[in-house]
């Protein structure tokens, strides 16, 4: 639902929702608010978030070895290969991390034992695309932002200007609104 006074922010809905289908997160948010209030100004988004998949051992979704080339990786759950690619590359760096075929990867200097333990969490995942859908829609000029987020929702207000106290307690309601909100 967006809400706001004229005719641009009337589209807010349709563009966050395009912007969710865009990333393919859109079954990720259970509902939402949009709100702009161009003469004060002040812009929020609230967001309720679907569960994400529990988190995951790479050796519970892997088979992991120790070789002469570094650590050989055989990804046994398809499923998760591209937030395993990532999450390596994020902690040996794409120089190391080497993607020999669909299922295999190679880590030069690296231990079996470390890489076998490390966990993908999901949900920290899905909050990063949800944070990058928001920030997408948000005015040109709003850089002044504060963010409310927990376990279910996830609310953005940001301003132009300095933010004011009476725009802060607007987004808790707006995020308490969105709790309690039931599924589009």
């Amino acid at each position: 639902m967006a809400e706001g006074e004229d005719f641009a922010f009337n589209n807010f809905d349709t563009i966050f929702r395009q912007t969710l289908k865009d990333l393919g997160i859109s079954r990720a948010v259970k509902s939402f608010n949009i709100i702009s209030k161009i003469d004060e100004p002040y812009f929020i988004i609230s967001l309720k978030m679907g569960k994400a998949r529990s988190a995951i051992h790479i050796s519970d979704m892997a088979q992991v070895d120790d070789s002469p080339q570094g650590v050989q990786i055989t990804i046994t759950d398809e499923e998760w290969a591209p937030a395993l690619l990532t999450k390596l590359w994020q902690v040996y760096s794409k120089e190391r991390v080497k993607q020999l075929t669909r299922f295999e990867i190679t880590i030069h200097g690296a231990q079996a034992s470390d890489v076998a333990s490390m966990q993908l969490d999901p949900g920290e995942e899905l909050k990063t695309l949800l944070l990058d859908a928001i920030w997408r829609v948000f005015p040109e000029g709003f850089k002044v932002r504060y963010n409310i987020v927990d376990d279910e929702v996830m609310t953005v207000v940001g301003t132009e200007h300095d933010m004011e106290d009476a725009w802060l307690e607007t987004a808790r309601k707006v995020h308490e609104l969105t709790r309690n909100a039931e599924a589009e």
